[in-house]
């Protein structure tokens, strides 16, 4: 019987050892204290200058939230729509519309995925409680009711949701799930519960969205609250990388301050200027790029996972992070999405204009400065990365 139990007992050791094994660190926070300067022939075969066609009905707004190349097609969301267009640019049509009736959506638009197989379009609107399902030729075809504040930006090969909500910080017993999977009915499968630490306070409210992407066949997670970053295993997050953010990480989960106007009935977060926001992560087999913010600057840094060392990419004489485009003669180039093995970065028309001499434009960069306009809707660079 003893024999038994020592068995057992040193079988969990063994297992609690490989879990922590498993987590890599990746040394954020004293990385991006170093500024350096990588040419995208470094990192990239080629890259491509996409101009997004300017007609009254395709107008973006200033910041773009998604950019996802499916099914012959190029959507871009902006916040308050969505927008097809065909792959060199060429403006299609408007998904859905802004409204309160079927197939309307409200104005904010804060999360959006595609299924290219079946060609559908799942939109997010979180003040509803419901993600509107449309074919890639602009039909409404449905809802799937999830929950007020939910958003849904992941659909799996089985077309079920991956949905994203900080409902659990408004729990009285510190319990609670931070995603949850739905299916084509609306019906909740299963929930992954946020872990709350020990003594810890948290915000009532988060401005930063949880970011979950796919890579390598697995499905990843991180929470704004957490430097964790989890691969989802079914119904259990495994951890695998912890984003080190030395002596920053007790500000993840500060409470942010807001700033009212009483008179227009809006407000806005004032963030803390040293505390790091992270939007996207974009994992390689060799490098993981991460789009982040800090001092109210949009920053970008990459992480080498064959070194273990983390860089903020900035060259000394850009005025903006982003990889130095010695390829085509471009402004830098900031990646916000990666896309099918492709990096993505969106520059306005303004500043392609004044950062780029024509005369030192190359390749696909040559002929949209040609044809550029200072008020046209964004360029979008698209990099295609070495596989070497």
């Amino acid at each position: 019987m003893k024999c038994r139990l020592l068995i057992s007992f040193v079988s969990l050791l063994m297992s609690a050892s490989v879990s922590l094994q498993a987590q890599t660190i990746i040394p954020f926070a004293k990385g991006v204290e170093t500024k350096k300067e990588i040419r995208l022939s470094e990192v990239a075969s080629g890259i491509k200058y996409i101009p997004l066609e300017t007609t009254a009905e395709s107008l973006l707004g200033q910041d773009i939230l998604d950019v996802t190349f499916a099914g012959g097609y190029l959507f871009v969301c902006d916040y308050g729509k969505v927008f097809q267009f065909t792959p060199e640019g060429k403006f299609v049509r408007q998904i859905g519309r802004v409204g309160q009736g079927p197939g309307e959506y409200n104005q904010s638009v804060l999360a959006v995925a595609y299924d290219a197989a079946k060609k559908q379009i799942f939109l997010s609107d979180m003040r509803q409680g419901k993600v509107l399902v449309y074919s890639f030729d602009g039909t409404f075809i449905k809802d799937i009711k999830t929950e007020v504040g939910a958003t849904s930006p992941y659909v799996d090969a089985a077309g079920n949701l991956f949905t994203m909500s900080s409902e659990y910080l408004h729990s009285k017993d510190r319990k609670g799930d931070d995603l949850f999977v739905y299916n084509q009915d609306g019906k909740r499968l299963y929930g992954l519960p946020f872990h709350f630490e020990k003594g810890k306070s948290y915000p009532g409210i988060v401005f930063v969205p949880a970011i979950l992407y796919p890579y390598d066949g697995n499905l990843f997670y991180k929470n704004p609250l957490e430097s964790t970053i989890f691969r989802l295993d079914g119904k259990k997050k495994v951890p695998v990388y912890k984003l080190d953010l030395s002596q920053y990480e007790k500000l993840s989960a500060e409470e942010e301050k807001l700033l009212l106007d009483t008179k227009n009935k809006a407000g806005t977060a004032l963030s803390n200027e040293k505390k790091f926001y992270f939007y996207t992560l974009m994992e390689t087999g060799k490098q993981m790029g991460i789009y982040y913010a800090q001092e109210d600057e949009r920053r970008f840094a990459w992480y080498d996972k064959q070194t273990g060392k983390v860089c903020r990419v900035r060259s000394p004489h850009a005025d903006k992070d982003g990889f130095t485009d010695d390829l085509e003669g471009g402004c830098p180039v900031m990646p916000y999405f990666l896309r099918d093995g492709k990096l993505i970065g969106v520059v306005p028309a303004s500043v392609l204009l004044d950062k780029v001499k024509p005369g030192q434009a190359k390749g696909s960069l040559r002929q949209v400065i040609e044809d550029l306009m200072e008020d046209d809707n964004q360029v979008l660079q698209v990099i295609t990365l070495n596989t070497k």
